[in-house]
């Protein structure tokens, strides 16, 4: 209920930006348990030939957006974040680009983790979160 207060709340342009993160978010998570990633990525830069949907929205409200509804999206991993905000981003004109990175110390098994970078700076993770991590690849190319 108090998710529900929150959304009434809100302006009705964000209201419809929650609403679309939030059908983004879930398809992608689907999207990447049913698919191939190369298919999920074919299927995502087809969608990206529309004009841009959310060019009032500033980068850092489209992370909000992201981080908010994927709370409430099982298994909305850091790749399926990442890959959610870098679609809106693209959408609205702005460039960004997802990163993938590893860690491994001596108290910790190997991890990954996915993340997005605009201009100088990293959205949906503070600089600190993802220092620990090596960038091994970046995935470029979802605009087309």
């Amino acid at each position: 209920m108090n998710r529900l207060r929150r959304f009434a709340r809100l302006e009705p342009g964000e209201r419809v930006l929650v609403l679309r993160a939030t059908l983004l978010v879930a398809a992608i998570r689907l999207g990447l348990w049913l698919l191939p990633f190369r298919a999920l990525k074919r299927i995502m830069q087809r969608r990206l030939v529309s004009s841009a949907s959310h060019p009032r929205f500033s980068p850092a409200r489209l992370a909000w957006a992201v981080r908010a509804v994927s709370r409430a999206i099982p298994g909305a991993t850091c790749l399926t974040q990442a890959l959610a905000l870098h679609y809106l981003l693209t959408r609205a004109g702005h460039t960004a680009r997802v990163r993938i990175g590893v860690s491994k110390d001596a108290g910790r098994s190997f991890q990954a983790h996915a993340w997005v970078e605009h201009r100088d700076g990293t959205l949906l993770n503070t600089p600190a979160e993802v220092a620990e991590y090596t960038p091994i690849t970046t995935l470029g190319g979802l605009e087309g």
